[in-house]
This record gives C-alpha cells, sequence and structure tokens, in this order.
C-alpha cells in the first residue's frame, strides 16, 4: 500500500496516482478519467472507454479553436454587411436632403456661371490682345 498527501490548488485538491498503478491501467497524460465517491466505501478512479470517453484536451482545443475562427468570420461579414448598409443608407439620405435643398440645382448653377466667367475672361483676353496688338502696330 502507497500513501499519498492532497495538495491543495485553487478549487480542488489532487493527489498524485503512483506510478506503478499508471503503468498498469496504461493511463496517459492529459486523458480524463471518471472520480466518483461510493458513501462507506470511498472514491473511485474509473477510465472512461469508448462512447463515454470524453475528448482530450488538444481535440477540444482545436475543436475550439475552429469554432472561434467560425464565429469570427461570420461577424466579420455581418460587420461588413451592416457597414455597406450603413454607407449606403447614409448617402442616400444625404442625396434626399440635398435635392430638398435644391443643391443640384445650384450646383448647375455655379457651374453655368464658371463656364460664362472662364468664357468672358477668354473674350477680354482677346481683347487686351487686339488691344495691344493695334498699339504695337498703330
Amino acid at each position: 500500500m502507497d500513501t499519498r498527501r492532497a495538495i491543495k490548488n485553487k478549487g480542488g485538491l489532487y493527489v498524485n496516482i503512483p506510478l506503478d498503478i499508471v503503468r498498469a491501467l496504461e493511463i496517459k497524460p492529459g486523458e480524463r478519467l471518471k472520480v466518483s465517491y461510493v458513501s462507506g466505501m470511498g472514491i473511485f478512479i474509473t477510465q472512461l472507454k469508448g462512447a463515454d470517453k470524453i475528448p482530450t484536451l488538444p481535440r477540444s482545443v482545436e475543436g475550439l479553436q475552429k469554432a472561434a475562427d467560425f464565429i469570427v468570420s461570420q461577424t466579420e461579414n455581418r460587420l461588413k454587411q451592416i457597414e455597406a448598409n450603413s454607407i449606403s443608407s447614409y448617402y442616400t439620405s444625404m442625396i434626399e436632403k440635398l435635392s430638398r435643398l435644391g443643391i443640384f440645382e445650384m450646383e448647375k448653377r455655379v457651374r453655368r456661371l464658371e463656364r460664362l466667367s472662364v468664357e468672358s475672361n477668354l473674350e477680354k483676353g482677346k481683347l487686351i490682345l487686339i488691344r495691344e496688338h493695334k498699339k504695337k502696330t498703330g
């Protein structure tokens, strides 16, 4: 018979299983064991077999990683949709407001004035050139 000391760690106590028992039962590091208490008899530690076996930690981490990646991917897609819809609705509402204010008509007027101003400046430039030419030749 071998004795072991219970060690307190976080929310429970840990008891080290003797190496000869670990070897005899072929318990692997990371393997999950069922721990139960039977009144009047004590604590029983049982290996889980077949369908009762809980996945080991590495496979669980892989599963969690895949689930997390899926959630992140779905969230990114949804955020892109929300962004696209928000931008689209913002521009639509701005265009409606500008249209109600007559801004588009005003823009046409401003462009027409700019064009007239450029044409006028060109005409003024032509007149100045003609006057200077006449002064030099006349």
